[in-house]
């Protein structure tokens, strides 16, 4: 199988494990001729304007035997290396490893790509999946209550409701984009994991703070008084579960991302969060969206509900393989061997979301 990847290395500084293990893995398969692309190669203006002919790409060749144990420096070094120029008609699969948030238009090129090559996930429908309404329309019965909305007046009327709300902007990732919202003391306070609370007079200039000068929806949810007992990551591939673990917060803030200060623990799946994917995964898997990480929080009652299904760069395999002991990403890239055989159908568009949802 001839791999491609995209992702940008230097964004990884911290313990090699997820994009870098998996680097590190594919390197060394003799199953797997494996390129690489630096994320920010795929923005730039050259041959991947992709009208009417075949592009050429830029891509580094990261199997051989001069990378078959490549080192967590040679990896984030890959960026310096020589490219040379591949027919993306000649790659089988391509596999984002991006972070969000995304370029504008990072996405919008990957799309074009369709037409001559696979992917993992069909970028197409990952420009519709990260829109803050879009997991509302399909999950709706599972998570707790929610909206999307880019209207003042709507977003307040929900937060005059539940009184705390949890606001979540689109195309983030590691709880950069996640704020508390809260009234105390005349203010509106809004926290945020890595830039702490600001205060505001108004519940619209807390909304334009959250909007960072753009007329996107947000998402809004009730805030769940849980949030200490963990955020439970269950990685899916192709509707298969691999596994679940819990990202707990050391300090007990109400974020448990592992790229702020959360530690993880093996987890078990429930009965109820098992009907849950089972129940959303097709919608996914119809995209072209077939690497997946569902992500529950426990509600007031105990019982487990969907915060978000995440269809960008998931984290997991690597995490499942160290608490586990299983080689969960040889099971992996034996699942891309197969999908890549798979006849190639280009997904269709994905359907309109709406803009305001409210559950």
């Amino acid at each position: 199988m001839k791999l491609l990847s995209l992702c940008d290395p230097t964004q990884y500084r911290h313990p090699p494990l997820d994009v870098p293990s998996f680097y590190q893995q594919l390197a060394k398969d003799p199953r797997v001729t494996f390129y690489h692309v630096p994320s920010p190669w795929a923005i730039a203006d050259s041959t991947h304007c992709l009208e009417n002919r075949l592009p050429n790409v830029k891509a580094i060749l990261v199997s051989g035997a001069n990378t078959r144990h490549l080192s967590y420096e040679n990896f984030v070094a890959l960026g310096e290396e020589t490219a040379q120029d591949i027919h993306l008609a000649a790659i089988d699969l391509v596999f984002c490893r991006t972070l969000k948030p995304f370029h504008p238009d990072y996405l919008k090129r990957l799309t074009g790509w369709e037409r001559f090559t696979r992917f993992v996930n069909s970028p197409m429908s990952k420009q519709a999946q990260i829109q803050s309404a879009f997991v509302l329309n399909i999950a709706q019965d599972y998570m707790p209550e929610a909206i999307a909305t880019h209207q003042v007046s709507e977003a307040l009327a929900f937060f005059e409701q539940f009184q705390t709300v949890v606001a979540k902007q689109p195309n983030s990732t590691g709880g950069r984009g996640v704020f508390k919202i809260r009234y105390a003391n005349g203010k509106y306070h809004v926290d945020n994991v890595l830039t702490g609370e600001g205060t505001f007079a108004t519940f619209r200039q807390a909304m334009a703070y959250l909007q960072a000068g753009t007329a996107e929806p947000i998402q809004f949810c009730r805030y769940l008084a849980n949030t200490t007992a963990g955020d439970k990551r269950v990685v899916v591939v192709d509707g298969e579960i691999y596994g679940s673990y819990v990202r707990r917060s050391k300090s007990g803030h109400w974020v448990n991302n592992v790229s702020a200060d959360g530690e993880c623990t093996l987890a078990e799946i429930t009965a109820a969060e098992t009907e849950a994917i089972a129940n959303t995964v097709g919608h996914y898997q119809a995209m072209g969206l077939h690497t997946l990480g569902y992500d529950f929080l426990m509600d007031d009652d105990g019982s487990w509900r969907i915060s978000e299904i995440n269809a960008g760069n998931i984290g997991g395999f690597a995490r499942l393989e160290l608490l586990t002991g299983k080689p969960v990403m040889t099971r992996f890239i034996d699942w891309l061997i197969d999908f890549s055989q798979r006849p190639h159908v280009v997904p269709a568009a994905a359907p309109t979301m709406k803009r305001e949802l409210v559950v």
